[in-house]
């Protein structure tokens, strides 16, 4: 099975290393594909996101294409990015026109509830986040992101209280209370009606591997993503290849 990793933050958004320095350790480890897709939303909260400039992502792309034919790696050049409630894209047609990959992934939910920090099951507000990844599955874009490891659960947290690991056994906690199997069939046939891929997300381990299966039998086409933030994760999806390899599946494939 081809090796790849179609999801890889750069310091153009939020990752610690430079495409250059992402494609060189691809390239090292013998990647036979990857894809660096920065953050990309004009309404995410995040400043660093949301003030990027079409034309400095056009630079970027251009940047990333020369590097990668330059030392013979192959790369893709994507976005990562927010929809609104309904699913619908929020990108100019030049911004699609240019980008290899979109992957669309519910960074936050529009809800105009009370959140109260430290009340994590919050059964209206995860009930809206379900509603939003339904119309996310079933809106454009090639691959929907992490939709159920790193859930915006941010609000609801007590600052300086949790570690990493903390905040993802919340959210598988949060997973198996709200995200049911009635849940799970709707998310698929949203799915099958837009052909749209699920990220297999290697650094939360998501989604459940009883709902991966449930998306094999439905031949759901999945997609294989790090979420690199760091050189050092970069190409680290032994987990997904393990899922496909119990499973005797594939995944979407964007470089041929």
């Amino acid at each position: 099975m081809k090796r790849v990793d179609y999801h890889l933050h750069s310091t153009f958004s939020d990752g610690e290393g430079s495409y250059k320095q992402i494609i060189d350790r691809a390239k090292k480890l013998g990647l036979y594909g990857i894809a660096i897709t920065d953050h990309f939303d004009a309404y995410d909260e995040n400043k660093r996101t949301s003030s990027i400039t079409e034309e400095e992502l056009f630079n970027h792309f251009d940047n990333i294409r020369y590097y990668g034919q330059k030392i013979g790696q192959r790369v893709l050049c994507g976005i990562e990015t927010c929809t609104d409630f309904d699913g619908n894209l929020r990108l100019s047609e030049e911004v699609i026109k240019n980008a290899d990959i979109i992957i669309t992934s519910p960074h936050y939910v529009e809800y105009d509830g009370k959140l109260i920090q430290g009340k994590f099951y919050d059964k209206d507000y995860w009930e809206r986040y379900k509603e939003k990844v339904i119309n996310m599955a079933r809106g454009k874009g090639d691959i929907l992101g992490h939709c159920e490891g790193y859930l915006p659960h941010e609000k609801l947290l007590i600052p300086n209280t949790t570690t990493f690991e903390q905040r993802q056994q919340l959210s598988m906690k949060i997973a198996d209370r709200f995200f049911d199997n009635q849940y799970i069939e709707r998310f698929i046939g949203a799915l099958k009606e837009s052909g749209k891929a699920v990220e297999l997300h290697c650094i939360t381990h998501t989604p459940r591997e009883w709902v991966i299966e449930k998306l094999f039998e439905a031949k759901i086409p999945v997609s294989i993503g790090s979420d690199s933030h760091t050189l050092s994760q970069v190409g680290d999806i032994d987990w997904a290849i393990n899922i496909l390899n119990k499973y005797n599946a594939g995944y979407l494939q964007f470089i041929k």
